[in-house]
């Protein structure tokens, strides 16, 4: 396992080290230049989303959010407890903002959540369906060509 950690961190990696000594040589830590990886330095994924609702803010996590989907030129998000908000991103700017472990793009209009797949089906010519939590307007599939990427992203 490697850790890339921040080099502004050291304080936190000296008691990192201190507590993972004994417990395994297969980990390596490695000091990175902050910024030098861009997006996929750990804790540079977007967290949250202020959501507007009439006069009102909210802020919304991610870990909340099972779907983003595109829908008559708007983006919206689906969360788990069903409820529909307009987001002011385009769905390629979702994806670069969102951690890749946690979201995958499926196809054009539409980016989930490890959590909100329930059910993954296969599906004529070597693609894949799913079913969704909360359920989806339209069937999901999984085109030939993200079929290796994705079934990678499931943990296979």
């Amino acid at each position: 396992m490697r850790i890339l950690v921040a080099e502004d961190e050291r304080r936190l990696i000296r008691e990192l080290e201190t507590a993972i000594k004994n417990f395994s040589s297969r980990i390596d830590i490695v000091l990175v230049p902050p910024g030098s990886r861009g997006q996929s330095l750990p804790g540079t994924h977007r967290q949250r989303f202020l959501i507007r609702q009439g006069q009102r803010l909210q802020s919304l996590d991610v870990r909340d959010i099972h779907y983003f989907f595109a829908e008559d030129r708007f983006v919206f998000c689906r969360t788990k407890d069903n409820k529909k908000y307009l987001i002011d991103y385009r769905i390629e700017e979702l994806e670069q903002m969102l951690d890749p472990a946690l979201f995958f793009r499926v196809n054009r209009s539409l980016l989930i959540s490890i959590f909100s797949i329930d059910t993954v089906y296969s599906y004529a010519g070597n693609r894949l369906r799913l079913h969704v939590l909360p359920a989806y307007r339209k069937e999901i599939v999984v085109s030939r060509e993200r079929v290796p990427a994705f079934r990678k992203w499931m943990g296979e």
